[in-house]
Formats: C-alpha cells, sequence, structure tokens
C-alpha cells in the first residue's frame, strides 16, 4: 500500500487537467492549502528547469562561438605529396613560404627549421569553428597527413590557437589557470613536453609574474619571448591565445581532445581564476567525466613509458 505521499507524487505526474489533479488529491485526503503547495512547488521547480536549460543553451552557444586553429609539425612530409592526396579528398591545402598568415578557406604547408628528420613540414589549419564541422576538417586533415606517411617524433610539438570574444581579465585567468594547472598537465603530455625544452618551456620559475597578473601587458612582462608551453605574444598577432605544450601527433582523437581542453580552459577562465595548484585530473572543473577519464588513461600510458 503507497503512502499519501506516494499517491500525491502519481498524481501530480499524470498527464490531466489541473481541476482533475486536485479533485483527485482532495480524495485521498489533501487539504486546499496541502494541495495549493503542491502546485506551487512543481511551478517553480519547472521555472527552475526552464532557466537551467536556458543557461546550459546560453553557455553551449558561447562555447560554441570559440574559434581554434592547430599547427601539426612533422617529418617525411612531402607537400607535393601531402596536395595530391588532399585534392582526392576535396580539401585544398597549399604549400607556402615561412609565414604567419592566417587563412579560412585553406590547409598550409610551411617550413619549420626546429623539426629533426627529411622533409620537416608544419600543417597550419584554417581558423576552425568549435563546432561538428570545424572537427570534422581537423578529423579530415590527419587522415590527409596520415595517409602521406607523416611522422612524428621528440622534435615535433602541436599548437592550438583559441580565439573568440576573450576579454582581458579571461585572457589574464586562462595564464594564471594554466600555471596552476600545469603538473597536473605534465602527467598526460609527453616526458619531451614537460620540462627544458627551449619550445615550450615551463611557466614555474620563469613566469611566476602570471600568478598576479590582472593586465595583458602583465602577462607579456612575465614572458620575455613566445617559447612558453601558453604563449601570450599570439595575441598581437593573431588576437588569439597559443598553447604550445602538447607532443607533436597525426592521431585525430589525441589532438582533438587537447584542442578541445584548450577551448574549455579558455571558456571557464571567463569566470574562474585559480589561487592554487591543481592536485589531479578529477580536480579539473571544466572537464566532463569522460574527458578526465581519457586523461587519465593517457597518463598511466605516459607513466608506463
Amino acid at each position: 500500500m503507497s503512502t499519501i505521499r506516494e499517491q500525491a507524487q502519481a498524481i501530480m505526474k499524470e498527464k490531466a487537467t489541473k481541476a482533475e489533479k486536485r479533485q483527485k488529491l482532495l480524495k485521498i485526503g489533501l487539504t486546499e492549502n496541502d494541495i495549493n503547495t503542491l502546485f506551487f512547488t512543481e511551478r517553480m521547480v519547472a521555472r527552475q528547469g526552464l532557466k537551467a536549460q536556458a543557461a546550459d543553451r546560453a553557455r553551449q552557444q558561447l562555447l560554441a562561438s570559440y574559434t581554434f586553429g592547430v599547427e601539426i609539425e612533422c617529418y617525411n612530409a612531402r607537400p607535393a605529396t601531402i596536395g595530391t592526396i588532399a585534392s582526392r579528398h576535396g580539401m585544398d591545402f597549399r604549400h607556402e613560404g615561412y609565414n604567419h598568415t592566417d587563412h579560412r578557406g585553406h590547409y598550409k604547408l610551411v617550413s619549420d627549421c626546429s623539426i629533426s628528420g627529411n622533409d620537416p613540414c608544419e600543417c597550419v589549419s584554417p581558423i576552425l569553428g568549435n563546432t561538428e564541422q570545424g572537427f570534422s576538417s581537423l578529423k579530415e586533415c590527419c587522415a590527409i597527413l596520415n595517409e602521406s606517411g607523416a611522422r612524428v617524433n621528440r622534435s615535433t610539438g602541436l599548437h592550438v590557437h583559441v580565439g573568440g570574444n576573450i576579454s582581458e581579465r579571461q585572457y589574464c585567468n586562462v595564464f594564471a589557470n594554466y600555471y596552476h594547472l600545469e603538473n597536473v598537465i605534465n602527467t598526460f603530455i609527453a616526458q619531451s613536453r614537460r620540462y627544458g625544452n627551449t619550445y615550450c618551456k615551463s611557466l614555474h620559475g620563469n613566469a611566476d609574474g602570471l600568478a598576479t597578473a590582472t593586465t595583458i601587458a602583465d602577462v607579456q612582462r612575465s614572458m620575455d619571448s613566445r617559447y612558453f608551453k601558453i604563449n601570450s605574444r599570439a595575441w598581437a598577432a593573431h588576437h588569439t591565445i597559443e598553447f604550445r605544450q602538447h607532443q607533436g601527433s597525426t592521431n585525430y582523437e589525441k589532438i582533438a581532445a587537447w584542442a578541445r581542453f584548450c577551448i574549455k580552459l579558455v571558456h571557464w577562465s571567463a569566470d574562474n581564476r585559480l589561487t592554487a595548484d591543481v592536485a589531479t585530473i578529477d580536480d579539473i572543473e571544466f572537464l566532463t567525466a569522460d574527458e578526465k577519464a581519457y586523461f587519465k588513461s593517457r597518463s598511466q600510458a605516459l607513466a608506463a613509458l
């Protein structure tokens, strides 16, 4: 036998008019005051639910408004071969001289003297949207590079640029947050990109002013070059924040996971600023449970090497 409370809850869930529900509630012994309280609570819960849904939609829309771009360093990457394969895939890849020009319509292949190996190359994506279409384009790019025989080694890196409507406060928060996340990020990044790498220097000990920076100028004064794990110099040239720490890869899953991590960090930094180091992957607030599981698996795989 169900309790009056359970009966009332069942009646409130029925697809019936308010008047019909009221009559049934009276029959099981509820007073008019009890019933009014039930209907008031139902309205408040529904209203809060709608507000939560609207807030979630707004967050998703804002997250989708960010742009990103990747720079994939590799070797054994012959531009002519890549261009031919890209044409078969219906993708526009162009071999250009060394430059820092942004594009929206095509991938570019440029030289990079920091890469060891035959036929070194940096594949630079156009500006991509943080959308299914943007990541689909990235996936196709990785397929083309892999089909061409492109390879990575310890000398190669993966750079991710994140752009969008980023405020000065948000910009500063990104750098301060990365400073406090760095030790945890190190666990799921290759050893060669943690400490002592000339092209992605640690923020700790090199840029301690980031923890207290409140202006873009403060951040840039703390970093004497672009060769840090997160680059402050990209802002002036591209109006982006560049993340330089990830090791070289042509694996779509790894690149996409890191790109989403960087985008979500920028997004989260609009309203959040860490004041102490984060201890574990589980403590990274802007990651979903699935994302945390992925980075834990990467951490375990790298620890076993």
